[in-house]
C-alpha cells in the first residue's frame, strides 16, 4: 500500500487510518510513558504526535532519490531522548 493510497480521500483509508490509530497511539504513549519513567526520553512527547512526525517524514519518500526519510526518522526519535 503506497504513501499516495494512505492520502486518498477513500473512505476505506479513512476507516483504515483511524482503525490505525486507535491501536497504535496507546501502544506508543504505553511504551513512550515507560521510556519517561525510565530517563531515557524527554516528558513532552506523546503517541499521536510521534507517529505524525514520523508518517509526515517518511511521506515523501519515494518522490525524490536524494530524500533519506531513514535518516530523518532517525534524527527525530534522537531528538526525542534526555539531554
Amino acid at each position: 500500500m503506497s504513501a499516495a493510497a494512505l492520502q486518498s480521500d477513500a473512505a476505506a483509508f479513512q476507516t483504515l487510518h483511524a482503525y490505525f490509530l486507535d491501536r497504535l497511539v496507546p501502544v506508543c504513549d504505553q511504551l513512550l510513558d515507560a521510556a519517561v519513567a525510565a530517563g531515557e526520553i524527554r516528558p513532552d512527547t506523546n503517541g499521536y504526535g510521534l507517529l505524525r512526525g514520523v508518517g509526515n517524514v517518511c511521506v515523501g519518500a519515494g518522490n525524490d532519490p536524494r530524500y533519506d526519510a531513514r535518516r530523518l526518522v532517525d534524527l527525530l526519535v534522537t531528538g526525542l531522548r534526555v539531554r
